[in-house]
């Protein structure tokens, strides 16, 4: 990079998405609920299954309920939306598709390959979500330049997908359900190179902010602090010496649990923007303005949400540390009623990945910018 690069740049702003306090908390504070769950399982040594029903209960089964409020329980957004509402609900019909597969094939293998399928995209949804945030950032500070932009995606792309790739190349428990053997080979060389890409990209990001302030352009605090505390996040927990001490089930709790926080700060600040704004018809939305217009009912609906459908789960022994009624139910090879409840669990997950890479087109939707206030910047 060189003094060129910056020839058609302009000073960033350092404007947050809500306002500083708001980010701080959620946005980009929502890093403090990974870390607090991660070290009351490594370090003060709680429970994995406590903490994975904490966290379901309070944040990620809440948070699908956030996609709901602001789709099917929105008037509007019903109306403009009928056909993409609709036509999403068919993801429900993936997990016993592929179970009816397994069990026609008399195999297992088709419905392993999708809880496989389904964990991967598990994490490239908070991946897309991290990176759906920076780019608000970029958006909200003008912090527009094309070299910047080729940095950031690179560095929060590189720095999130690397690690996990060097953890579930090495990690004994990731490699069995990949179907690679316990210990690892090869895989050890594969594993340190993607290491040493991250910090690669990282020292490329770090050089480009020094640039930048050196040529008086500033730099774009709010971004900068997301991609430091997702990356950072992403680092610590893929760490061998950490991912050791952490029970399996508590890797999508760490992960998850940033991305939980951040989605609920930016659903929240957009239905107090769109539901309670001055001079909005509430009646025109429906059920959405009534459930946003307390953050308590708000919550405790996602609540209620979450014990429902999780409800159907643990009745089946679907979740851990619930029983298994249907142990002898069996329907196929090693396939009882069980794997078929659960292929239907994964809908409500499915469900929301997909629904999710649709409502929140910035550059697409002019009504959502209003709504989350970017039209000014």
């Amino acid at each position: 990079m060189n003094a060129a690069s910056l020839s058609a740049a302009v000073p960033v702003r350092a404007g947050w998405l809500v306002d500083r306090r708001h980010d701080l908390l959620s946005t980009v504070g929502g890093l403090s609920a990974s870390l607090a769950l991660l070290g009351l399982h490594a370090w003060v040594g709680v429970s994995g299954l406590v903490l994975w029903w904490a966290w379901v209960l309070a944040l990620d089964g809440p948070h699908i309920f956030a996609t709901l409020s602001r789709t099917y329980l929105d008037r509007r957004e019903r109306s403009a939306r009928a056909r993409l509402l609709v036509g999403s609900l068919g993801w429900f019909a993936a997990g016993p598709l592929f179970f009816g597969v397994s069990v026609l094939l008399g195999r297992r293998l088709p419905f392993d390959l999708f809880l496989t399928l389904t964990s991967l995209w598990a994490y490239w949804h908070v991946v897309r979500q991290h990176y759906g945030v920076m780019t608000l950032y970029q958006r909200k500070n003008g912090d527009t330049h094309p070299v910047d932009r080729r940095v950031d995606s690179l560095t929060l792309y590189v720095g999130l997908l690397a690690p996990f790739i060097a953890f579930a190349l090495t990690h004994p428990v990731a490699r069995r359900m990949l179907g690679m053997p316990a210990d690892p080979g090869p895989e050890q060389l594969l594993a340190r190179a993607a290491w040493a890409v991250t910090l690669a990209v990282v020292a490329l990001f770090a050089a480009r902010q020094l640039q930048r302030w050196r040529a008086g352009l500033g730099v774009n605090t709010p971004k900068v602090l997301l991609l430091a505390a997702a990356l950072g996040l992403t680092a610590l927990l893929f760490y061998p010496p950490v991912s050791r001490r952490v029970d399996f089930l508590m890797v999508a709790v760490v992960v998850t649990a940033f991305h939980n926080v951040q989605y609920h700060g930016i659903v929240w600040f957009y239905h107090r923007n769109r539901y309670h704004g001055p001079n909005v018809d509430r009646a025109a939305f429906g059920l959405a303005p009534r459930i946003s217009q307390r953050f308590l009912i708000y919550a405790a609906c996602g609540i209620a949400f979450t014990l429902l459908y999780r409800a159907l789960g643990c009745g089946f022994g679907v979740h851990p540390g619930c029983g298994a009624f249907d142990a002898k139910v069996m329907l196929g090879p090693n396939l009882s009623l069980r794997e078929l409840t659960s292929g239907f669990i994964w809908g409500f997950a499915l469900h929301h990945y997909y629904l999710d890479q649709k409502i929140w087109r910035v550059s697409r939707d002019a009504g959502l910018n209003k709504d989350l206030k970017l039209s000014a910047a």
